[in-house]
Formats: C-alpha cells, sequence, structure tokens
C-alpha cells in the first residue's frame, strides 16, 4: 500500500473540520482532525510521522503562534510544515513560522494545492515561499 502523508488538521468549527477533512482524504491524506490546539499537540505523540499541519490560527484552548512554538521546539518538528488559516483580517509578521496563510473562506483547492506541494517529492517545504493566500 502506498504511503499517505499525515496531516494534522486543528479546527474548532466542526463543519469546516469535517469537510476539509473530508476533502483531504477523498485526495489520498491520511487526517488526524482535532478540535483544539491540545488535541493537535495529543496528535504529534501518538503519530510516528506527521508531514503537514493544518492550524486555525484561533482555537478555543491555545492561540495558533503557541502551539506552533511548541512544536518547533522539539528537534524533530522543527521543519514541520505548518499551513495556518484564519477569519481574521490581521498582519500576521512572517506568518508566525508557518510556510503559508490561507484567509477563511478559501476555496478547498488552495489547501489541495499547498497540500500536494509540501507533501510531494522536489523541494523541501521551505521552499513553499510564505504568502497570504487571499481567495475571495
Amino acid at each position: 500500500m502506498p504511503y499517505r502523508p499525515v496531516v494534522v488538521l486543528a479546527e474548532d468549527d466542526g463543519l469546516l473540520r469535517d469537510a476539509m477533512a473530508e476533502t483531504m482524504e477523498l485526495e489520498g491524506y491520511r487526517v488526524l482532525a482535532c478540535e483544539n490546539g491540545f488535541t493537535a499537540l495529543k496528535a504529534f505523540f501518538s503519530e510516528p510521522r506527521v508531514d503537514v499541519l493544518v492550524l486555525d490560527w484561533l482555537l478555543p484552548d491555545i492561540e495558533g503562534q503557541d502551539l506552533i512554538r511548541m512544536l518547533h521546539a522539539q528537534r524533530s518538528l522543527v521543519e514541520l510544515p505548518i499551513v495556518l488559516t484564519t477569519g481574521l483580517d490581521l498582519e500576521l509578521p512572517s506568518f508566525e513560522g508557518a510556510v503559508c496563510l490561507l484567509r477563511k473562506p478559501f476555496a478547498p483547492g488552495e489547501l489541495s494545492r499547498i497540500l500536494h506541494r509540501l507533501t510531494q517529492p522536489g523541494p523541501p517545504p521551505a521552499a513553499v515561499a510564505p504568502r497570504d493566500q487571499r481567495v475571495a
């Protein structure tokens, strides 16, 4: 069986989380859908390999920047690609360690394109230029 890239999805909106997880699974990803930051953090300790974190900036228990700092403090996760999502209209310096920022609402195709670039063989994930993905 071919390897299925693992995505941890941290999103507190249940309907959005379910829709995103279903879309990613249909595209061949194995998704660990988490309703809050601490559940996402636990996923990293239970899963031997995580390829990408898709992280909502504001979660009920922890802010995205704090979760990113906790994960990047772990030597094995310092290079973990993080796709940050937010519905807020705010400026984030360097996206707080994420490889890109998706503004909600975003088209499913945008997330798919980014995940494909981050999980396919080729340039390392850091090659995905940090940028603000504004999709109407």
